[in-house]
């Protein structure tokens, strides 16, 4: 079962199936508690995240509608959440402090939650026709790898990895700008953000 597809399991769990939905879980929770962490950097919060998006795919199996990529779904709802978490009361002064330029900047620039989803969708996209080792070193920088530990993950130099990501920050920009002509400014401003640069 480990060597089924993502739809194939996803009907599979439609049928009750747990053992199918226990493959999807070890497949995914690892690449979704990344993409939490580098949002909230915390273990605790970013855990609750996937464990409440896992029990919400259980919940709703039999009436999930996917219109991308399972995966793509996942990191959506991963985006999604952080988003919730930030907005919800239980927020610390001290998180809010250090989410602030992220969260005020999504608010105050983008209108709507289908603004900033179809901003990362473009992104991901965009990534994902970059050459292997420039699209390796952006995921691992949004990650939240400092430059040096992507440079000895991959065995390149200091200014190697700075290269690469002037490089796909040039390329993204661009995509951005084509792409959103009208919010150009606002959108590589929260692009900046999501580099963490």
């Amino acid at each position: 079962m480990k060597h089924f597809s993502d739809t194939l399991l996803l009907q599979q769990i439609k049928a009750d199936d747990h053992s199918a939905f226990d493959v999807l879980f070890d497949r995914y929770w690892k690449k979704l508690y990344q993409s939490a962490m580098a949002r909230v950097r915390d273990e605790g919060i970013a855990q609750d995240i996937v464990q409440e998006i896992f029990i919400k795919v259980w919940d709703r199996r039999a009436d999930i509608d996917i219109k991308t990529s399972f995966e793509n779904y996942l990191l959506n709802a991963v985006r999604f959440n952080v988003i919730s978490h930030y907005r919800s009361k239980k927020v610390t002064e001290l998180n809010l402090q250090n989410a602030l330029e992220r969260v005020n900047l999504l608010e105050d620039s983008i209108h709507s939650l289908t603004d900033y989803l179809e901003l990362e969708k473009t992104l991901q996209e965009a990534v994902e026709c970059m050459p292997e080792m420039l699209k390796r070193v952006y995921q691992l920088r949004s990650e939240n790898q400092s430059i040096k530990d992507i440079a000895t993950e991959l065995g390149l130099a200091d200014q190697t990895v700075k290269n690469y990501l002037t490089e796909a920050s040039r390329r993204l920009r661009i995509t951005v700008a084509e792409k959103y002509p009208e919010k150009h400014l606002t959108y590589v401003a929260l692009l900046a953000v999501l580099l963490h640069k």
